[in-house]
């Protein structure tokens, strides 16, 4: 497998990018990594170095890729943070020429624009996410202030969200943080939705004074490596909150800032494959059935 990830990139530290390229390739598969931005560190800390590529030349470098003919055996695309308006505008136009002649391309589009309540992107980006993402994505990963955004509502119910994204064209998708979304905010929570129905993953909960950034990276770019297998929605975020878990585990038994994708290596591709630290669970009125694994998981009829 070929995977195309358009994102951030920082010298140090693993967010975008420096996320993606690791836990991919850490699967076996092959990455290609287009910088939007090139940064010494992730903004979470006091300063930050460092410059957003410009629109023009993320259109040389995918011309040069396609020239290269390494655009058409990619088998899957995922895209993070755009640093302006721009640069979303050139990446969803090639991307449209590219789906045009693969129409199956699975395109993972991660709308990163804050969270928290907090917006961190220009508008014109919110606009690019809310009227091209759409046509294009074949799963959007959005953080669940991400997905109200999206919406153009404020915080709902899961089960409301995934209808209101529907409606705007996100037939799959997965909302992280989606407890924020839910009354009981004492579990954590993934909630993922496509034509066959809706499903709220919940995984063990994992305190830190100060969580580290590129938690989304991760669920994003696992989600573009998932996707391509013949799996259902709801057992791949299963698999993916296992490994979260595992992760961010591990990330605080070492006392780390950043996350311990290479130290936890071993642990997390292998909870990956476990699929047995996510629980999913049915909303009212829904039925519950064990799997094999111990999970409770539902489906609902979308």
């Amino acid at each position: 497998m070929t995977i195309l990830t358009i994102s951030s990139q920082v010298v140090f530290g693993h967010v975008g990018n420096s996320v993606a390229d690791f836990a991919l390739r850490r699967l076996g598969m092959e990455v290609i990594a287009i910088p939007t931005v090139i940064l010494s560190n992730h903004k979470g800390y006091p300063d930050a170095v460092g410059e957003a590529t410009p629109a023009a030349r993320l259109k040389d470098y995918l011309a040069a890729l396609e020239r290269r003919g390494v655009l058409d055996r990619l088998s899957a695309v995922q895209t993070g943070f755009f640093a302006n308006t721009a640069q979303a505008e050139t990446v969803f136009a090639h991307l449209r020429e590219l789906r045009r002649t693969r129409p199956e391309l699975p395109i993972i589009i991660d709308p990163v624009m804050g969270d928290k309540g907090r917006l961190y992107v220009e508008a014109g980006l919110v606009d690019q996410f809310r009227t091209a993402a759409p046509e294009l994505a074949s799963l959007v990963t959005p953080n669940a202030f991400e997905a109200a955004t999206l919406a153009d509502d404020t915080l709902a119910s899961p089960e409301d969200m995934a209808q209101r994204l529907k409606a705007r064209g996100f037939g799959s998708g997965l909302i992280t943080s989606a407890e924020t979304l839910s009354p009981d905010t004492g579990k954590r929570g993934v909630y993922c939705f496509d034509q066959t129905g809706t499903a709220m993953i919940e995984h063990r909960p994992v305190a830190f004074e100060r969580e580290p950034n590129g938690v989304g990276d991760f669920v994003a770019a696992l989600s573009a490596g998932l996707y391509g297998l013949e799996q259902p929605l709801v057992a791949r975020t299963q698999q993916i909150c296992a490994a979260l878990v595992v992760l961010l585990e591990q990330t605080r038994a070492l006392g780390l800032r950043e996350l311990a994708l290479v130290q936890a290596q071993e642990a997390w591709t292998s909870a990956l494959s476990s699929g047995s630290s996510g629980r999913a669970f049915p909303a009212a009125g829904q039925s519950e059935a064990d799997d094999a694994a111990g999970t409770i998981t539902r489906a609902t009829k979308a």
